[in-house]
């Protein structure tokens, strides 16, 4: 776990991580744009129309500054794509985890001062005090750019990306029909000492959005006294050890981070359960945003087929509601500051059960 320290090192060298991404077929006199024509965000110009009139306003403003967590090689590939369609527009991207981004945006505007931001990328757990402090852009009317309105949160954010969860497994240490169909199914001493998991709580909390607390608290307590699990903290470093051999499977195992293991020759594979954990990222337009066309045709982009076509070859990230292979399963997804509350309370009393405390 981060430091108050670290976190606060971190923020304070957040512009000077800016990484400056042009597009190679950019026009040099956009990319030389005023990007201070809104100091105050006051006079931001408005947002309207269809994808390709924004997008054509998006081109006169010349700039887009993105704050996200994705890494910036994927992330250029993924904005390249984007300027092959609508070039002229150059890219500044800061890489920033959300709560960091949020606890930035937050401060800043109670400063007076506009971040000059024109997209962010957030999870909806990390999202409240933006909204609470009206901090993005509400006027922006995105279904009239092609989005799905089911894609468009209360607060006017653009789910942008889905990454489903389920059971990741070596491929070499089991058969496929070994595995279980339901959570339920896993709490079996078979599984005894070789099963992961993570000591945050991930991704089980989210089983909370549809069980409640109390029941997924009490899941977890059985499949500790059954199963006797693993504790290895971070996606990436548990389907490791599975890759490895070293355990069976985790059940952090996240479609984008098996995905990747798997063009790298890992012998893994993912199995999705009766309810199926999802992590969402929405992209949004700050209200003080100086480019606000920039970052809404950014948002609406990548929420388009082109636009996850491209997340899902460089970075390994869909977008679709429920994957086919999940079949009829229940989407558990954080989509509300009510669903937000009960996966964080849940998440407390899951780390206390891998603690030992419960």
């Amino acid at each position: 776990m981060a430091t108050s320290i670290s976190r606060s090192a971190q923020l304070a060298v957040l512009a000077a991580a800016t990484l400056a991404i042009t597009t190679a077929c950019s026009d040099p006199e956009a990319g030389t744009a005023d990007s201070s024509a809104s100091p105050d965000g006051s006079a931001a110009p408005a947002v309207a129309g269809s994808i390709e009139e924004v997008c054509a306003a998006a081109q006169e403003e010349g700039e887009l500054v993105s704050w996200n967590s994705e890494s910036p090689e994927a992330y250029q590939q993924i904005f390249d794509a984007f300027a092959e369609t609508y070039p002229g527009i150059t890219l500044t991207s800061v890489e920033v985890r959300p709560d960091d981004l949020v606890q930035k945006l937050v401060t800043e505007a109670s400063a007076g001062r506009p971040s000059g931001v024109d997209a962010i990328s957030v999870t909806m757990d990390k999202a409240g005090p933006l909204l609470d402090n009206n901090l993005i852009n509400g006027d922006i009317d995105y279904t009239a750019m092609g989005v799905d309105p089911g894609h468009v949160s209360d607060g006017n954010l653009v789910r942008t990306e889905r990454i489903a969860i389920g059971l990741s497994y070596n491929t070499n240490e089991v058969r496929p029909e070994e595995l279980p169909n339901t959570w339920d199914e896993l709490v079996d001493s078979k599984w005894e000492g070789r099963v992961v998991v993570d000591p945050r709580g991930d991704p089980l909390q989210l089983l909370a959005v549809v069980w409640g607390k109390d029941q997924t608290v009490d899941y977890v307590t059985r499949l500790r006294d059954t199963v006797r699990p693993q504790v290895v903290q971070g996606a990436t470093a548990g389907l490791l050890t599975v890759a490895s051999g070293e355990n069976a499977l985790t059940t952090n195992g996240r479609s984008a981070e098996t995905a990747e293991q798997q063009a790298k020759g890992a012998p893994v594979a993912i199995k999705y359960l009766d309810v199926v954990p999802a992590v969402d990222y929405y992209t949004a337009v700050p209200t003080s945003a100086p480019h606000p066309n920039a970052g809404a045709c950014w948002a609406a982009w990548l929420n388009s087929d082109e636009g996850r076509a491209a997340k899902q070859e460089y970075a390994f990230k869909g977008n679709v509601d429920l994957p086919p292979e999940a079949g009829s399963s229940e989407v558990a997804a954080i989509d509300s500051p009510e669903s937000a509350t009960v996966a964080t309370e849940t998440a407390e009393g899951i780390s206390a059960v891998w603690a030992g405390r419960a």
